[in-house]
């Protein structure tokens, strides 16, 4: 080898293979989550300090922390629901009796918005919660509690009956406090009938590809049940919608009503349904409504002054 080069014997490559793959081995029994610098959202989960003690149960260890990077690490299997629902850091304490192993479980989740944290809720809601008051919408369950305020989702599982959770779900509310943003868009539903179900939809509003970000609201109202929905960017959705009815050879006309405009939809699928654009937000209605209650919709979401 006349060019100087250093190389190796083939028969010595293979020989470092052994140790090569020890010393991934202890690198990878020596990692610590914990120790890594990822980057956390300013003021999220991380930020949330919670007390030592909380009615007599002591804090156990270091809060641990993680974020879209290594979420799969506490949550695996579901951290792709929560990355996909917003997500942005986690921090998880556990609480005990002294003297006792870790019984109570207190998951801060930074949802990176408030309709973001109550989806997360929605979602996670089994059918044998309770309402609660705690957070900006909260539920006690058989064991624990699950709560959002701002754009902080909060779920508290025990292992045991004698852990007072919805104290501890109070504990948690303060600490988190002034962060918690005001969420004033159940403002902006009526109030009328009675409410079956809220719940957020990130994307394909009801298989629509192109509707993402809507809040919905069911109602059964003289025995018949009314969804209102209330969707984001509603300049650009508009504009989809009417591509999707013209492509789709759906019927709709525009009538005026309260000076604005109302697109009256014939939907082979959904039945008759009511669109409305608004400044802000575009309504959807799904349902039998009176003109009263449609002007009453219209005049919740309508900026004053």
């Amino acid at each position: 080898m006349k060019d100087g080069s250093l190389r190796w014997p083939p028969y010595l490559l293979i020989g470092l293979l052994p140790v090569i793959a020890a010393v991934i081995y202890m690198t990878g029994q020596r990692y610590d989550a914990a120790a890594v610098n990822f980057t956390f959202q300013k003021g999220g989960a991380e930020s949330i300090q919670l007390p030592e003690d909380v009615e007599g149960y002591k804090k156990v260890g270091r809060p641990r922390q993680f974020t879209k990077d290594n979420l799969y690490e506490y949550n695996n299997g579901h951290a792709e629901y929560f990355i996909a629902k917003g997500f942005s850091s986690l921090t998880v304490y556990e609480y005990a009796k002294a003297d006792t192993q870790a019984d109570t479980l207190v998951e801060i989740y930074d949802m990176g918005k408030p309709i973001q944290a109550f989806a997360v809720l929605t979602d996670e809601l089994p059918a044998d919660s309770t309402a609660a008051s705690v957070g900006t919408m909260g539920y006690t369950l058989s064991r624990g509690v699950l709560f959002f305020a701002g754009r902080y989702y909060v779920k508290i599982v025990t292992f045991n009956d004698s852990v007072p959770a919805g104290k501890i779900a109070s504990v948690v509310e303060k600490s988190i406090g002034a962060d918690a943003e005001p969420f004033t868009l159940f403002d902006r539903f009526p109030k009328f009938g009675k409410v079956v179900a809220t719940q957020f939809i990130k994307e394909n509003y009801r298989g629509l590809d192109f509707v993402h970000d809507a809040l919905e609201r069911e109602y059964e109202l003289d025995g018949e049940k009314v969804a209102v929905c209330l969707i984001q960017q509603p300049e650009k959705t508009l504009a989809a919608y009417l591509n999707f009815f013209k492509t789709s050879n759906t019927k709709y006309s525009i009538v005026e009503h309260g000076g604005k405009q109302l697109y009256k939809v014939d939907d082979k699928y959904e039945g008759q349904w009511v669109l409305i654009p608004l400044e802000d937000t575009l309504i959807g209605v799904f349902g039998k409504l009176s003109d009263d209650k449609l002007m009453e919709i219209i005049s919740l979401n309508s900026p004053r002054g």
